[in-house]
């Protein structure tokens, strides 16, 4: 979902980021260039009036729900109902991935992933070259900051309770890098193994729909976050349920631009 400033800004302009971002990966000749904005165009026209509904109503649930303080299980189905939403994204764009992949020649192909495998050993180079202890206390003050984008500022109290827990879930970029490399290497391997075949679109959904998952990290986090709900002051609380209701309005005003 697009959250932030100029959400609506951003929304209609991501059929155009999307293919900015694939061409400047790989070389393509116009024909492909064409079929590959078409594809775009068709898939954000779907996802605007079929999806951005749902995200609105998602989000008036959350906002409902955070008057008061939330439990590690709400929050946890919370996450489960937001995979489902990317789930269901994945699959209705795995058809036009796999057809588009396919029209690719082996040599852009091996372009692609190239340029892939370039950008992830840039990452690296600026990800993991400090301590883990300095990596981690980075990614805990990013994380403060995006929690102070929906709270506020908070309490002196609040960001020691958020430093300690979050530097503990063992969270940074270096390792986010490695777990993005690992991604593309065994996303590669799948377009090599299975392009120009028939199963070839069921193995781009389920791959990127069933990523595995740490559940006991996963769990720690869901605490984390209840922890924060539970010390939120009520200005706090109003801000953040504010910001969800802003952004259900957005998600509304955008599905009803469909055409």
């Amino acid at each position: 979902m697009i959250c932030g400033c100029g959400s609506g800004f951003v929304y209609n302009r991501l059929d155009w980021l999307s293919h900015y971002y694939v061409s400047s990966q790989v070389t393509l000749d116009r024909p492909q260039s064409r079929a590959l904005q078409a594809d775009l165009d068709d898939f954000f026209e779907w996802h605007r009036r079929s999806e951005l509904p749902r995200y609105a109503r998602f989000l008036d649930q959350m906002a409902n729900e955070a008057r008061v303080p939330v439990s590690v299980a709400q929050l946890d189905a919370g996450q489960r109902e937001f995979d489902a939403f990317m789930r269901t994204s994945v699959t209705h764009a795995a058809p036009d991935a796999a057809r588009w992949l396919d029209g690719l020649r082996p040599v852009q192909v091996d372009e692609l992933f190239a340029s892939l495998a370039e950008k992830d050993r840039k990452a690296r180079a600026e990800n993991c070259d400090a301590s883990p202890a300095e990596r981690r206390g980075k990614s805990a003050h990013r994380f403060i900051d995006r929690v102070e984008e929906w709270t506020g500022d908070l309490s002196r109290p609040q960001r020691e309770l958020i430093r300690a827990r979050y530097a503990a879930l063992g969270r940074d970029e270096c390792k986010e890098t490695g777990a993005r490399e690992q991604l593309h290497v065994e996303f590669h391997a799948l377009v090599d193994r299975y392009r120009a075949t028939p199963e070839f679109a069921d193995r781009i959904a389920e791959f990127a729909a069933h990523r595995p998952v740490d559940v006991a990290e996963r769990e720690r986090f869901m605490r984390l976050l209840a922890d924060i709900n539970h010390s939120l002051t009520p200005e706090q609380r109003e801000q953040t349920i504010a910001r969800l209701r802003l952004y259900a309005r957005e998600m509304r005003g955008l599905a009803a631009e469909a055409t």
